[in-house]
């Protein structure tokens, strides 16, 4: 008969079967080396900026940017919300409209020769050139904020779209043939999954390209508060440790969308039909 061991025995074997370590492990390990290296970065720069007595036009001092962020923490956090909004929506338009381009062109010859030259036209011009344009068209408000951060996320999400609805089983193609599927049923169903880690891996670089977009934006078009604004405004006054305040706010920004990014590809490739590993 099996012998049950007690909560404070070791097993038969004489060995500890390894402690289960809590679900928060994994994350903690991931953040702690790199939170422990940007404190002692700042504990470096802010003992060399006090020994050098470095201008705080030149370089200020880490504690007085936290002082900074933290003491008008409602400003940066107010126009940090609107940066994302136009990050967001900029990143949202810019990947359906790259995704449903993708599919058509992977989906006709014809239509790739015809519109894949100019998205690649498109993409190479610079975009500071045409936002005289757009602001013109559009006026000053959100609408060209959310174009232009459009037009700079747009060209990875099409490029790895089309190799994903291309990245299929040619065999699979024939059964959807054989079977008088429709053109829509084979997008859906068969090229679509095939094409979602195609586009993950794009919006893992364009959630970080929507926020140049919209700080570029907010550059040339300030009637509105936002980042971009922020650091514009303050460089004009040469106050650098609310600039370095605002370049604080976009980079957790930057990390919580790219968290989100990541959130979300696993949650849509979890299969609660897998069974368990051994």
């Amino acid at each position: 008969m099996a012998i049950d061991p007690s909560p404070g025995a070791a097993p038969p074997g004489g060995r500890r079967p390894p402690l289960a370590l809590p679900a928060a492990a994994p994350l903690l390990q991931m953040l702690i080396p790199p939170l422990i290296a940007l404190i002692a970065a700042g504990a470096a720069i802010e003992i060399w900026v006090r020994a050098a007595e470095v201008s705080i036009y030149l370089l200020p001092r880490p504690s007085s940017v936290l002082e900074e962020f933290f003491g008008d923490f409602g400003r940066y956090f107010e126009a940090g919300m609107q940066t994302l909004g136009v990050s967001v929506g900029g990143l949202a338009i810019g990947t359906l409209g790259a995704t449903v381009l993708a599919a058509a062109v992977a989906h006709s010859p014809l239509l790739e020769r015809a519109l894949l030259p100019i998205a690649i036209m498109v993409k190479v011009t610079p975009v500071v050139a045409v936002i005289p344009i757009l602001i013109i068209w559009l006026g000053y408000g959100w609408e060209p904020k959310v174009a232009i951060t459009a037009l700079i996320t747009y060209f990875p999400v099409l490029i790895n779209a089309i190799s994903g609805f291309r990245d299929v089983d040619p065999r699979m193609v024939d059964f959807f043939r054989s079977v008088d599927a429709s053109t829509w049923e084979t997008l859906l169903r068969l090229r679509l999954p095939a094409a979602i880690p195609f586009l993950f891996a794009a919006l893992k670089i364009s959630v970080t390209l929507s926020l140049i977009g919209a700080v570029v934006a907010e550059f040339f078009i300030a009637r509105e508060a936002g980042l971009g604004s922020i650091v514009r405004l303050e460089y004009e006054q040469l106050g650098l440790p609310s600039v370095f305040a605002a370049v604080l706010m976009l980079t957790l920004l930057g990390v919580a969308l790219s968290t989100a990014a990541v959130a979300v590809e696993r949650l849509l490739s979890w299969n609660p039909h897998t069974p368990p590993s051994a």
